[in-house]
């Protein structure tokens, strides 16, 4: 199986964060080995899933790829997770009940894709940009100084703050 190059960008999807929900953090971190497997596997597709459109070439026939979906085998994910393959399927079939993801046949590999990941996806940049137009965190009064001044004339020690002791 021939990866496809993915090109590092300054896109806000590459900033090295991934969001995940609190309940596959409390499976993966909880004391029953099942959960943590599924959390795991999870975890993994989150992680590996394209960020971008593009196209992937296996065994000689070329296969296009949206964002929030991964072409991989069972094999590849016992390797990444150290689980063993009839688990990491079993895994997939559970998570593909609870609606997590879409499992697909393509030839001897599988195509997985997140359920709603444009979406999420699509609400994080837009609120990103939002807050990016508006000041976002660094201006949250508008009045010219970042929250950074703010922080810092307020800790400073030579100037009185309301509120403050001389």
């Amino acid at each position: 199986m021939k990866k496809r190059k993915e090109n590092m960008t300054p896109d806000y999807r590459k900033s090295g964060y991934l969001k995940v929900g609190r309940s596959v953090m409390r499976a993966f971190f909880t004391g029953e080995r099942e959960l943590q497997e599924m959390a795991k596997v999870l975890l993994c597709v989150e992680t590996f899933a394209y960020f971008s459109e593009g196209q992937i070439c296996l065994n000689d026939q070329v296969y296009f790829c949206h964002p929030g979906e991964w072409i991989t085998s069972y094999t590849e994910m016992e390797e990444l997770t150290g689980i063993d393959r009839r688990l990491v399927k079993k895994h997939l079939a559970s998570l593909e009940k609870q609606h997590f993801v879409i499992v697909t046949d393509v030839g001897l590999y599988k195509l997985i894709a997140l359920v709603n990941y444009e979406q999420s996806v699509q609400v994080q940049h837009t609120a990103t940009a939002a807050a990016s137009h508006t000041g976002g965190d660094d201006n949250p009064t508008g009045s010219g100084s970042s929250l950074w001044d703010m922080v810092n004339s307020f800790y400073s020690s030579d100037k009185r703050q309301e509120g403050g002791v001389n």
